[in-house]
C-alpha cells in the first residue's frame, strides 16, 4: 500500500469520525472503537513485534476499556486506564514461553499502541462539549488537509513543512466560514496540532518496510485519526473555559 493510498484511508477515517460526531455520542464511540480495533490489528507488524497477537489483545483490550470509561466516567479516569495498560504490558511478556527474546522493544511497543487508543478516546470524551460536533468535524478537516498534501511527490522537509500549514489552514477556514461554535484560533490550533503529526507520522511510519502491507498499512493510515483525540479533546475544555 502506497502513500497516497494510506493518506486516502487517513482521510476516509477521518471523515468516519466527522459524520459520526453529528450523529450521537454511541454512534462516534462506535466508529472511533472500530478504527481503534483495527489499528490495533495491524501495530504491532508494523513496528515487527516479537509477539503479534499478544500485542493485539493487549491493544485491543486497552481500546475498549478507554472508551468504556469515557462513555461512562470522567476523562480523568483514563490515567487509571494508561497505568493498567502498562501493567497489561509487563504481564503479556511474563506470559510469553518464547524465552522473551526483544523484551523491551516489545514493551515498549505494546505501551505506545496503549497511548494512542487511548487518545483515540478523547474524540468521545468531546461530546461533553456543547461545540462537540463543530469540533470534531474541524478536527477531521484537517487530518484530511494533512493527509492530502502527504501524496505530493516532494522531498520529506517539505511534507513536514507543507502539511502543519495545510491542516492550519483547513482548521481557520473551518472556524472562521463554517463552524462559528469554533472560532479562528482554537480551529488553527487544532489544524496545526492535526497537521505537525501527520505529516511526522507519515515521514516516520512510510520507511518501514512493512508499511506496506495491508494490515500494517491500515495500521499506519489510521494512527493520525486516532492520536489527534486527545489534542481535540483539550481545544474543546479550553473553549468550555
Amino acid at each position: 500500500m502506497g502513500a497516497s493510498t494510506r493518506a486516502a484511508v487517513t482521510s476516509v477515517g477521518a471523515a468516519a469520525v466527522a459524520l459520526a460526531g453529528f450523529a450521537a455520542d454511541g454512534l462516534l464511540a462506535g466508529v472511533v472503537l472500530g478504527l481503534s480495533l483495527v489499528f490495533a490489528a495491524g501495530w504491532s507488524r508494523l513496528v515487527d513485534l516479537p509477539t503479534h497477537r499478544g500485542a493485539v489483545v493487549v491493544v485491543a483490550g486497552v481500546a475498549v476499556a478507554a472508551l468504556a470509561v469515557t462513555l461512562t466516567s470522567t476523562v480523568a479516569v483514563l490515567g487509571i486506564v494508561m497505568g493498567l495498560a502498562v501493567v497489561a504490558a509487563f504481564v503479556h511478556q511474563m506470559l510469553r514461553r518464547d524465552g522473551r527474546p526483544r523484551l523491551t522493544e516489545s514493551v515498549s511497543g505494546v505501551v505506545s499502541g496503549a497511548v494512542v487508543v487511548v487518545s483515540a478516546a478523547g474524540w468521545v470524551a468531546v461530546g461533553t462539549s456543547g461545540s462537540s460536533p463543530a469540533l470534531v468535524v474541524t478536527g477531521a478537516a484537517t487530518i484530511a488537509a494533512a493527509a492530502a498534501v502527504t501524496t505530493v511527490p516532494v522531498t520529506a522537509r517539505t511534507v513536514v513543512l507543507l502539511a502543519p500549514a495545510a491542516g492550519g489552514l483547513a482548521g481557520l477556514l473551518a472556524g472562521v466560514l463554517l463552524l462559528d461554535d469554533v472560532g479562528p484560533v482554537p480551529g488553527l490550533l487544532v489544524g496545526l496540532a492535526a497537521g505537525i503529526l501527520t505529516s511526522a507520522l507519515h515521514v516516520l511510519f512510510g520507511r518501514f518496510p512493512a508499511s506496506r502491507r495491508l494490515r500494517p498499512a491500515l495500521a499506519a493510515a489510521l494512527l493520525p485519526v486516532l492520536v489527534v483525540g486527545v489534542p481535540v479533546y483539550l481545544v474543546s475544555r479550553l473553549l468550555a473555559a
